[in-house]
């Protein structure tokens, strides 16, 4: 019955230390921010290759559009 307790109070004492960082307030907007760019630039580079608007590859020897 002992152990039980004290697996039953060692359970619950992990419970209720969680798991994982803490973060401050700063360093939470500071990620939020930086997911929030890159998902920014993403968008750009996916609409840019949407619209063939992204620099040329260069992976042949003949230039197949000459662009800006």
């Amino acid at each position: 019955m002992a152990r039980l307790m004290i697996v039953a109070v060692l359970f619950l004492a992990g419970l209720a230390a969680g798991c994982g960082t803490v973060e401050t307030a700063g360093q939470r907007n500071r990620r939020i921010s930086h997911i929030a760019d890159m998902q920014s630039r993403m968008m750009v580079d996916d609409i840019d290759t949407i619209l063939l608007l992204d620099q040329n590859t260069r992976l042949s020897r003949w230039n197949a559009y000459v662009g800006y």
